[in-house]
């Protein structure tokens, strides 16, 4: 079997992707290389010229449940399918039944790529200064969304 390897290390990936979070999503956590690099979660990347221009983690949180998190693609890259790859190869590579994603009520481009890929509205929570919406699905999922 093949082996691949990229130019640059894993945490130079980590410090690119907290990067990213910090400066395109909306968290009030703020994240470091280190925070990153030493996360339970398994990241999923996609690289131009050695820059991360999207990426997007599973975490599994019990062993029938995972959380899909940090889903973000740099605006220029946006709109070319790169977050609903990343989310696909997540959602093929979790190993758990059940898999869910908490979304700002505002973010629509989330909310509509958890529509595409057949996530459920689950609950809707405040949170800080926004609500949040959890959708979830099962990963063999095949039914079409309902909204």
């Amino acid at each position: 079997m093949a082996e691949f390897y990229v130019s640059l290390s894993t945490m130079e990936i980590a410090a690119q992707i907290a990067l990213l979070i910090n400066k395109y999503n909306l968290w009030v956590t703020k994240y470091t290389a280190n925070t990153i690099y030493t996360s339970s979660a398994s990241y999923f990347v996609e690289l131009i010229n050695s820059r991360v221009i999207g990426c997007a983690s599973i975490l599994k949180v019990y062993p029938t449940l995972s959380r899909i998190q940090h889903i973000c693609v740099i605006p220029e890259f946006r709109h070319k399918e790169v977050a609903t790859k990343l989310t696909k190869l997540a959602i093929e590579m979790c190993d758990t039944e059940y898999i869910y994603m908490t979304i700002r009520e505002d973010n629509i481009p989330s909310l509509n790529l958890a529509n595409t890929l057949n996530f459920k509205y689950i609950r809707k929570h405040w949170f800080r200064d926004h609500y949040t919406l959890t959708v979830g699905r099962r990963k063999s999922c095949d039914q079409k969304s309902v909204n």
